[in-house]
């Protein structure tokens, strides 16, 4: 029986052994199999990711089509603008006013509030729905509900960290809540020109009501860059958030934007660049805002909606810094003050304001000496076409009237002119004349070849010219009674009487004659 029960545990292996074997190939087969179908589904997913991107990156790009006007470089990013902040001039276009989700680029306009409305050192405690409104694992740094920051603090946690629960809480200590305070969001950015924006929260957190614009988001970036602080903040590589009531322990925050600081990468610095936001979720895809200051000019860049693939990687940064060599390389920032001719407002060219009538006085209008127009190298100054816009607000500003430019239909700068110190504009009231110069018609572009407008306006030229009038007369009354007495006459008074009596004698000299004549007779007659 033992003998027996071995042989079948030897045959009953032996099965089990050659059915392992003869299995084998078949499930090589299987996996093989499913191995090749995943591949099949992997690749044509990277064709249709190839295909948008693609798409993006051949897109049209309005800049390149605008005469006499740089040739832009094609970027990845569906939108994407180049604009100088302080001219407001757009240097490059690519669907600048399509609407697309911001994603944490929106907290630019959050933080741009926030310096407009608060102090730095004002506390600012954490809501429970400050804390637990976000989406998880959504950008935080992990506050509690019942923690106190100051608001410089969480500024910090916003533009390096991208927090949304301080966006969340900067919103509700500026507004009592983030719907109040995505109200004020849209209200600002009305008043900042924005016309394709709408924002439904502090953050930029997905919602189908929150939309903006490269063009929109470049006008709250400019407006931001006014604020030291924010260039401060934004521009910051690290921060060491300090420990607070609720958490013992420093926090190291890292700038998340590549070309400011060197964290994950070092390979996209730019020492140039002073500020920035990144953002990303799946349906915005990636955007990024920079800014960075080149050849005196304060270039902000924003591109919307751009992808990568797995052989090109993020292509936001190389994009960015395409973007910012060409603004460099193709453009000129030009100072108005110092090269305008059209309107000259220097001395002796105005009304003087003060009591030395014939010495030294200030001009009663003056140019803002700080007003720039942005022109690609090929131009020049005088290829920019003036126009002179007066200030009818009735506001109490100084500003009587902006001078602007436009270069290639597309505005390039401009400049005001003010009432200086202690003068009023009321008690000068002038008009705009306009007249056509041969020096006006060769200065102005072939657009604007037949009139231009001038002020011209000057009390002590007025006066000379008054003295001078006065002057001529008393030598002419002088003349004619020196010419009466003495009968004495003069070639440049014959040169003023009518054409009709230059050939026959004046009604005084007939008169004259006709006395002596009649003398005469009288004088022979007592001797005839």
């Amino acid at each position: 029986m033992n003998f027996f029960n071995r042989c079948k545990h030897i045959v009953l292996v032996s099965v089990l052994c050659v059915s392992t074997v003869f299995s084998m190939p078949v499930q090589a087969r299987t996996k093989s199999s499913k191995s090749s179908a995943q591949k099949a589904a992997e690749q044509a997913a990277a064709a249709a990711l190839q295909a948008e991107v693609d798409a993006r990156y051949n897109k049209e790009i309005e800049s390149n089509s605008w005469e006499n006007w740089p040739a832009g470089p094609q970027v990845y990013a569906e939108s994407a603008i180049v604009m100088e902040a302080s001219t407001g001039t757009i240097l490059y276009a690519k669907g600048i006013d399509e609407q697309h989700y911001p994603a944490s680029i929106t907290k630019i306009m959050t933080v741009l509030l926030a310096l407009e409305n608060c102090q730095m050192d004002e506390e600012v405690t954490f809501s429970h729905n400050a804390v637990y409104s976000i989406d998880y694992g959504s950008s935080s740094i992990a506050r509690d509900e019942g923690e106190v920051l100051t608001v410089e603090e969480c500024l910090y946690a916003i533009m390096l960290e991208s927090a949304n629960e301080c966006a969340n809480a900067i919103a509700e200590h500026i507004s009592g809540s983030t719907e109040e305070f995505a109200n004020l969001m849209n209200q600002r950015a009305a008043e900042l020109g924005c016309t394709n924006t709408h924002f439904a929260n502090p953050s930029g957190l997905p919602n189908e009501e929150h939309y903006t614009s490269a063009h929109d988001m470049a006008l709250i970036t400019s407006e931001a860059t006014k604020h030291e602080e924010f260039r401060k903040i934004s521009g910051t590589s690290r921060y060491v958030l300090r420990a607070t009531n609720k958490k013992s322990d420093e926090l190291l925050m890292n700038n998340h934007h590549y070309m400011i600081s060197g964290y994950k990468t070092s390979k996209y610095l730019d020492p140039t660049v002073f500020a920035g936001k990144t953002g990303y979720t799946t349906a915005a895809l990636n955007t990024l805002v920079t800014c960075a200051t080149r050849n005196g000019m304060d270039l902000v860049v924003v591109t919307m909606k751009s992808q990568g693939t797995a052989e090109k990687g993020v292509p936001i940064y190389p994009d960015t810094q395409n973007l910012l060599n060409y603004a460099t390389e193709n453009f000129q920032k030009i100072n108005i003050s110092e090269n305008e001719s059209n309107f000259t407002l220097g001395q002796n060219q105005l009304f003087d304001a003060g009591n030395a009538l014939f010495g030294d006085s200030t001009p009663l209008i003056q140019m803002d000496t700080n007003g720039y127009v942005v022109l690609p190298v090929t131009a020049s100054f005088s290829d920019a076409s003036p126009n002179l816009n007066f200030n009818d607000s009735g506001d109490n500003s100084d500003v009587i009237a902006t001078l602007s430019y436009t270069y290639a239909g597309q505005a390039i700068g401009s400049t005001n002119l003010y009432m200086t110190e202690n003068t009023n504009a009321q008690t000068f009231p002038f008009s705009n004349t306009e007249t056509s110069s041969e020096e006006g018609t060769e200065q102005n572009s072939p657009q604007d070849n037949s009139q231009k407008k001038i002020i011209k306006i000057n009390l002590r030229l007025i006066l000379y010219g008054v003295a001078a009038i006065i002057v001529v007369l008393v030598l002419i009354l002088l003349g004619k009674k020196i010419s009466k007495d003495y009968s004495i006459h003069f070639d440049f008074l014959t040169k003023w009487r009518k054409r009709a009596d230059r050939n026959s004698f004046s009604n005084k000299n007939r008169k004259r004659y006709k006395s002596r004549k009649r003398w005469k007779n009288n004088f022979f007659k007592k001797f005839k």
